[in-house]
């Protein structure tokens, strides 16, 4: 029969990690007894969060330099650095279990955005991730893009050219060695969970013996009318309520070792290691969350934090976060009762570890983030299309530019590709009223700095540079009248009394006056609006094609609340790469869509 102690509460250790000789590999841990000196069984949990592709070491803008205990600096990073720590945390523990929180690609490295994040699922294949939840960003594409091409490596849609690419094996992509799974996002018609909710890992207890250990997965609420993870046959759940009900079933399951891994956080400090003056949603849940949970791991926020926070019945557990880009690995070792399976909470540790780069590099997987970086290189240096002349972010004195004008005329046309998403216009923001700017770049006739490129030649990553940031295109129903709005949205009265002009770009197929002269909100005349040769009707409907951030608020215009039936079409990166693959040769439009009144 274990020992057992009374109930006390335990203030967690800080401690960096062990910079000995790394022993074994990340598959093959040494072995060691199940059960301590006390009879105890004990687990290892490593976990990261919101890795974003980040596989090489970042910069300074990226996070490398976080703070730890008494405002020390730690430099941070790279997935090299990160399987050499994980190795060493290994070593010794027969029971280790190393899974994500979420958010663990659709990030901004563009050899891992360019190569359809495939070269994260293989970086963390090598180090041997067991499962994640599913972040916000893992839903950027689709359900269908997740489970059949991320997790089962199908080609999606044609391989070689837009996914399926050769990794550093020389094998095509085979999908991912682990699983994702979410409580809390569901099909919005039949409210069915698009992934398992939860899984069971048993663990060694010795002799024979297996036990259970339960992960209750939560995405983040409302992931399904966010801006790039915009998905509008889904909906989610209340993350509390999907927490506290898996918890009650798998306890009647007779599993009495549970742990929420959950892809929404909050700030507690600067600390990394510590925490102080804790704020967020994940702080909300952890005081209502059920006392059969054990910990709660967390992610999203992009924050680093490691508290020990009281459960509704004040017992202390782990509510921990482990930063973002490969910044820390969170350790928490649990201590099981060998005969219930039961958590003994008041042994319960957690330390947040800095992934530093104060360890030799590990060959094999710095090796998959040198291969793709080199990948990358060649792809971004493809030829895709040809131009005859400068399209440029610089507009004229109605606010139209040649680059503008080009991404709308590929909103339009990415509208026109399915039946659902036919579109009557497009609106593209290119000097928003505040947040992200869509025109990202010029496409420029002159050749660039790079060997293959030529005059009139625009390359891939020129392509990819120009325009987006991830977003997807959504085609949406609104009445003449918000369109009407919109396109008196774009003169913006400040607070000093100025007026900002926050132009939009209008498709091919679209053309308005408009009045400086009059007052903000009757500067433009429905009259003077023609969609397709016809005067803009402000009784009917029409489809209008722009991207979630603009719809949703994101950009600072406030007239599209209300729209409806949003069909979601491709996201900005890959559907203007689309675009360019249709149309070989581009020419600037005239600047002639929008026109002053005399």
């Amino acid at each position: 029969m274990a020992r057992r102690i009374p109930r006390r509460t335990f203030l967690t250790a800080a401690g960096a990690i062990a910079t000995a000789a790394a022993v074994g590999d990340i598959a093959h841990a040494t072995p060691a007894a199940a059960e301590d000196a006390s009879g105890y069984v004990d687990v290892q949990l490593l976990n990261i969060t919101d890795l974003h592709g980040y596989l090489q070491p970042t910069t300074p803008g990226q996070g490398s330099v976080i703070t730890g205990a008494g405002g020390a600096k730690v430099t941070v990073g790279g997935v090299g650095y990160m399987a050499t720590h994980l190795k060493r945390l290994r070593e010794g523990k027969r029971n280790s279990i190393f899974f994500s929180s979420g958010d663990n690609f659709s990030g901004w490295p563009f050899e891992v955005d360019a190569h359809a994040n495939e070269p994260t699922i293989e970086a963390l294949n090598a180090m041997g991730l067991r499962f994640s939840t599913v972040g916000n960003h893992e839903l950027d594409q689709s359900v269908g893009f997740l489970v059949d091409h991320m997790m089962n490596g199908e080609p999606y849609p044609v391989s070689g050219r837009d996914d399926n690419f050769v990794d550093s094996t020389g094998q095509r992509f085979r999908g991912a060695n682990f699983d994702f799974y979410t409580a809390n996002m569901v099909w919005a018609d039949s409210g069915k969970t698009i992934l398992p909710p939860y899984n069971i890992e048993w663990v060694d207890a010795g002799n024979g013996r297996k036990l259970p250990i339960a992960f209750i997965h939560l995405t983040l609420v409302g992931t399904e009318v966010g801006s790039t993870s915009y998905q509008p046959s889904l909906r989610s759940l209340s993350d509390l309520d999907q927490a506290n009900k898996l918890a009650a079933e798998l306890k009647a399951r007779g599993v009495n070792a549970i742990v929420i891994n959950i892809h929404d956080g909050g700030v507690a400090g600067n600390d990394y290691n510590a925490g102080s003056n804790p704020s967020g949603p994940v702080f909300q849940l952890a005081a209502k969350a059920s006392p059969d949970i054990a910990a709660i791991v967390t992610g999203h926020w992009h924050c680093r934090f490691n508290m020990m926070v009281p459960d509704p019945n004040g017992v202390p557990r782990p509510v921990v976060e482990a930063g973002n880009h490969g910044s820390l690995i969170n350790e928490i070792n649990l201590k099981l009762d060998p005969d219930t399976g039961a958590v003994i909470r008041e042994l319960t540790t957690s330390t947040n570890h800095a992934n530093t780069r104060d360890v030799p590099l590990d060959e094999e997987v710095q090796g998959i983030a040198d291969y793709w970086t080199a990948q990358g290189a060649k792809r971004w240096a493809t030829p895709l299309a040809r131009t005859t002349g400068d399209f440029t972010r610089v507009p004229h004195a109605s606010g139209e530019s040649t680059m503008g004008n080009l991404a709308a005329d590929f909103a339009y046309w990415d509208a026109q590709q399915t039946r659902e998403g036919r579109a009557d216009l497009a609106l593209i923001a290119t000097k928003p009223v505040s947040g992200s700017v869509a025109l990202t770049g010029d496409l420029l006739y002159a050749k660039g700095s790079n060997a293959a490129d030529e005059d009139g030649t625009i390359l891939f990553g020129e392509a990819w540079g120009a325009f987006g940031y991830g977003n997807p295109v959504l085609t949406v129903t609104m009445p003449g009248t918000m369109v009407h709005a919109a396109l008196e949205a774009q003169w913006v009265e400040q607070s000093d009394g100025t007026v900002k002009f926050a132009p939009f770009a209008v498709s091919r197929n679209v053309f308005y006056s408009f009045d400086t002269s009059k007052p903000v909100g009757k500067r433009v005349d429905p009259a003077g609006v023609h969609i397709s040769g016809q005067r803009l009707d402000l009784r009917r409907d029409y489809r209008v094609a722009a991207l979630a951030y603009t719809l949703i608020g994101g950009d600072g215009y406030k007239v599209f609340e209300g729209y409806t039936d949003a069909v979601r079409g491709d996201r900005d990166h890959e559907g203007f790469i689309a675009y360019l693959r249709a149309h070989r040769t581009i020419t600037p439009a005239p600047l002639n869509r929008a026109r002053p009144v005399s």
